[in-house]
């Protein structure tokens, strides 16, 4: 690099330019395109006629304004960002834009017995359909006894409030309190339905003391 001081003061590199850039800008030279090369050689040149022209002869060092910059800048050669804190750019996911609405929570199975010991599921009014891939309701992972998809199926029927045991679409019996479960069969607090070797236990939400339907009149009562 051959470091020039023109008759104005401003610092050129003369191997790039054969006469002052910034002289040339101000006498209306300004928006001619100069072809740098992509190397680090002609980025450090630039950084040095940038630098050079901001900084006053009774400033700081070139050498150590030169530095200054090279640390703020990134490996590509792109000039530092200029936002300050309160205007940072925040990435947004587009799953993130809004959130997706979920159903109310009508009750929970809780498992009593298996890999899954001690967790629970959360129902929602409808069917819930249980199973050991990932995209079941109640979804029993790594429990090998059960059926991947749709081994049983727990309704909870909100006009009359109430649970109800189906088998699946599989082969595979589902047990109600120990027996086979064939048709729709009323499920009440603390019942244990029996999916493969796994064991859950329902812990209803909502009773004959609360249901969605009736969350206006419970607000009035406050």
């Amino acid at each position: 690099m051959n470091l020039k001081k023109c008759a104005n003061g401003h610092f050129y590199d003369g191997d790039t330019y054969a006469t002052c850039p910034h002289c040339a800008a101000q006498a209306g030279g300004g928006n001619e395109t100069v072809a740098l090369d992509a190397g680090t050689q002609s980025r450090e040149a630039t950084t040095v006629a940038m630098t050079a022209s901001v900084i006053p002869e009774d400033g700081p060092t070139l050498g150590s304004a030169i530095q200054t910059v090279r640390e703020t800048t990134t490996g590509s050669g792109q000039a530092p960002s200029m936002l300050s804190d309160d205007q940072k750019t925040v990435s947004f996911f587009a799953g993130d834009e809004t959130l997706a609405e979920q159903d109310p929570v009508v009750g929970w199975l809780v498992s009593i017995k298996g890999k899954q010991y001690g967790h629970d599921y959360r129902l929602k009014a409808g069917r819930n359909f249980i199973g050991r891939s990932s995209s079941m309701d109640v979804a029993l992972l790594d429990e090998m006894t059960v059926s991947r998809d749709r081994h049983a199926i727990v309704v909870y029927e909100p006009k009359q409030n109430m649970f109800l045991a189906m088998p699946g679409d599989t082969k595979e019996l589902v047990y109600l309190n120990g027996n086979v479960v064939l048709t729709p069969t009323e499920m009440r607090k603390n019942d244990v339905l029996q999916v493969g070797e796994v064991l859950l236990m329902l812990v209803p939400f909502c009773d004959t003391d609360f249901t969605w339907n009736k969350v206006d009149e419970l607000v009035e009562k406050l």
